[in-house]
């Protein structure tokens, strides 16, 4: 029996707060239900038993929505009903999480809800872009459609988080291992030279002095490097979470040496290729660019698509309207333009898709051969500097015995 907790309502619409111990979710809700209370929102609560088990699994991945998607549209196209579709999928779904999420969305598509609002009651399983594209596909009932859209798009993420994981494996390694370097030299064998140089009253070179006082803070003061650390990780944290961080921060992932370019054209694919199955539905175009605009998972170029929006609903053209926010190349902006003026929209956003969809592969091969001389460059100069300050006062220390 599992512990699952519950908001509800009774008959006067009075808010109702509880635990009950039920076999799964279903029968959960009709335990509530027979108590006379209308259910609100329940959820499993954390086992710390399971929760401590290593072979439970913590989240969904990218794999799993990708699989799920993919399931789901494949027996909504076959005419088969959307309440069937999640309970058969529900029921054959190997992440216990994803399962019990898709049989909640179920149920609550069952008491009226739609949807998406089903879907936007489990936050950590079904994320901003995926309700975006399933929203989409409510309004222009297309949802078959627009969850190959979403397959697509989480497998071609999932395929880019592994190849960015796989390069930086090696920059990773080599950083653990030279900050470990760096630590152990600044507590062990800096304060070992820094007595010898002590002891003969030698003029140390700026470099020297610098690497000795970086290395008596630490050893000193290492509670409040560790302490502030933490904290400043933790403010960090926080603030990236309110308006401003998050548009500073997703800001930076654009001006990222590097990384920034493929960053926009990660979004910028993202948005043409959502954004062009919502025109070939027949979605309107205000209503597919506010849904498309959710799915780039970034708020710079979010914000700048509602800026075009409202441009496009006073009558601009729409590639017009998009060049005067300076967040999308020329490129894109022309194509838009093209398709604008032959009618063929879709067709052209899709092309624009499958570009930068080919660019992005490019730019990922590009970044993993160029993170080893990056990486080298850097490991050496940090030697470089640490050798330099060790041994630059052993060449005066000879001048300063003969004194």
């Amino acid at each position: 029996m599992a512990v699952f907790s519950y908001v509800a309502r009774d008959r006067e619409g009075n808010q109702r707060l509880g635990t009950i111990e039920a076999k799964d979710l279903g029968d959960a809700r009709e335990t509530v239900r027979a108590r006379e209370l209308y259910v609100v929102t329940i959820q499993r609560k954390a086992d710390s038993a399971a929760s401590l088990s290593l072979f439970r699994r913590k989240k969904v991945k990218l794999g799993d929505l990708v699989i799920m998607s993919r399931q789901l549209a494949t027996l909504f196209r076959a005419g088969i009903s959307l309440l069937d579709c999640f309970y058969a999928v529900s029921r054959q779904c190997e992440n216990p999480i994803l399962a019990e999420a898709l049989e909640s969305v179920r149920l609550s598509v069952m008491e009226g809800n739609t949807l998406t609002d089903a879907m936007r009651m489990h936050p950590a399983v079904f994320n901003s872009k995926f309700i975006a594209l399933v929203q989409a596909g409510e309004t222009g009932g297309v949802l078959d459609q627009t969850l190959e859209v979403a397959a697509d798009q989480f497998d071609r993420e999932a395929d880019l988080q592994e190849k960015i994981k796989a390069a930086a494996v090696y920059p990773t390694i080599v950083l653990c291992a030279c900050f470990g370097v760096v630590i152990f030299m600044l507590a062990f064998i800096v304060p070992v030279f820094a007595t010898v140089y002590a002891q003969f009253n030698a003029k140390l070179p700026p470099m020297t002095l610098l690497l000795m006082a970086l290395s008596a803070f630490m050893l000193s003061y290492w509670w409040i490097i560790i302490g502030g650390g933490f904290a400043a990780f933790k403010g960090l944290k926080r603030f990236c979470k309110t308006n401003l961080g998050l548009h500073l921060l997703h800001r930076l992932h654009l001006k990222l040496p590097l990384l920034g370019k493929l960053n926009r054209k990660v979004a910028i694919a993202r948005f043409t290729e959502t954004f062009g199955g919502a025109v070939k539905a027949g979605i309107p175009i205000l209503q597919a660019l506010a849904v498309s605009g959710q799915t780039t998972g970034n708020v710079v170029i979010m914000d700048a698509i509602d800026r075009a929006a409202l441009q496009v609903e006073d009558g601009k053209p729409l590639a017009f309207a998009l060049e005067q926010t300076k967040e999308f190349p020329p490129m894109v902006v022309y194509m838009i333009a093209a398709g604008e003026q032959s009618g063929n929209l879709d067709t052209m956003l899709e092309e624009i898709s499958r570009f930068f969809t080919r660019d992005i592969e490019y730019a990922v091969g590009r970044l993993t051969r160029s993170m080893e001389p990056i990486m080298t460059m850097i490991i050496g100069v940090i030697v470089l500097f640490i050798l330099l300050a060790l041994y630059m006062p052993v060449f005066n220390l000879t001048h300063v015995i003969q004194k």
